[in-house]
């Protein structure tokens, strides 16, 4: 697991100074190899010991150390500054699917895909932002010809997660992990015997505590947080590679086929009728 991985599973676990270490380093990238403890704890505004003590949390036995496993990365920094709005907005997106991608397991996204495919029934839980990721994965499995309901309700999630039984399947969408009205609605269905699946930025959160599975995917929030960019990119680029593996079976093409002449056909009788 690379370094910058690791400080993004940890984060949530971080002291405040921690956190400013570990979103300097995000922010910034290799350009951290050209400065040495000293320079850095200044620019920061913290002590030496601290960066020391931060090196060593996550993994690292030294500053030096973990300056070469950061330099291994060859991770490009984003020009966070005031330069043309088309080349800033470019970068953070690559930067984006570049550690998404580096996050991403055939494996892992094979087992989800397996769950959904034995699961009699999918919901999909969202509030916010992430809600939105909810609403656009059910509508990818239903052209797929899976039975499921996206539900970005707070309550509305509470009272599904009450009646869920050990045949259905959960999928929690949140970047956190600590928003309180999904780490509820999980925790309930888990009580019923339903399988509980999370996708968020961090292994170690509460959501994903009381999940059985946790996929983990970037923040973006960590990438920049000084610009209003789309929080759930990493979210979407795993739902596309979902789909992907999903194509790979013959049936479920099909019925998407279906889904695109029925789509057509209906615009067809719609454009006749004026």
């Amino acid at each position: 697991m690379d370094i910058i991985t690791v400080i993004q599973q940890q984060y949530l676990g971080f002291s405040n100074k921690e956190k400013t270490i570990a979103d300097y380093i995000l922010k910034e990238g290799t350009q951290l190899r050209n400065i040495n403890i000293s320079v850095l704890a200044k620019r920061i505004g913290v002590s030496d010991g601290t960066i020391t003590r931060f090196c060593k949390k996550i993994g690292c036995s030294t500053f030096t150390d973990f300056k070469i496993r950061l330099g291994s990365l060859q991770s490009k920094q984003l020009q966070n500054n005031n330069s043309d709005p088309l080349t800033h907005v470019y970068d953070f997106y690559r930067e984006v699917i570049e550690r998404t991608n580096k996050m991403m397991n055939r494996d892992a996204l094979e087992y989800i895909a397996n769950e959904i495919q034995k699961a009699r029934f999918v919901y999909i839980y969202g509030i916010g932002s992430s809600g939105l990721s909810a609403d656009e994965f059910m509508l990818r499995l239903m052209r797929m010809g899976f039975q499921g309901q996206s539900i970005t309700d707070s309550h509305q999630m509470i009272i599904n997660s009450s009646i869920v039984s050990p045949e259905d399947l959960v999928i929690v969408f949140s970047a956190s992990g600590e928003t309180s009205e999904v780490v509820n609605a999980a925790t309930i269905a888990r009580k019923n015997g339903c399988s509980v699946l999370c996708v968020t930025s961090f292994s170690d959160s509460s959501l994903a505590q009381n999940s059985d599975y946790s996929f983990t995917v970037p923040n973006s929030v960590l990438i920049d947080k000084e610009q209003f960019f789309n929080s759930q990119f990493p979210f979407m680029y795993m739902i596309d590679l979902l789909t992907t593996i999903f194509l790979e079976d013959k049936e479920i093409k099909e019925k998407i086929g279906i889904t695109v002449e029925t789509i057509i056909e209906q615009s067809r009788v719609k454009n006749s009728d004026k």
